[in-house]
């Protein structure tokens, strides 16, 4: 699935042509915090549950990629 902004609820997320991933935030104070890991280590899991969020998990290499 991704983190659309049909996923995500937001339109923050947008992709600047050469594939390259782009955050725009709405204020200069407005934190970007990345989760990295191995591979199905609980980085989705761990996004869930702070974020309230419901992106999908399952039990394979590349489930959630944007």
């Amino acid at each position: 699935m991704g983190l659309s902004e049909e996923s995500t609820g937001t339109g923050v997320l947008s992709c600047c042509g050469s594939g390259i991933l782009k955050v725009e935030k709405d204020a200069e104070d407005d934190r970007v915090v990345a989760l990295a890991g191995n591979p199905n280590v609980g980085k989705s899991t761990v996004f869930n549950g702070l974020t309230g969020m419901n992106q999908h998990t399952g039990n394979w290499p590349g489930k959630t990629v944007a």
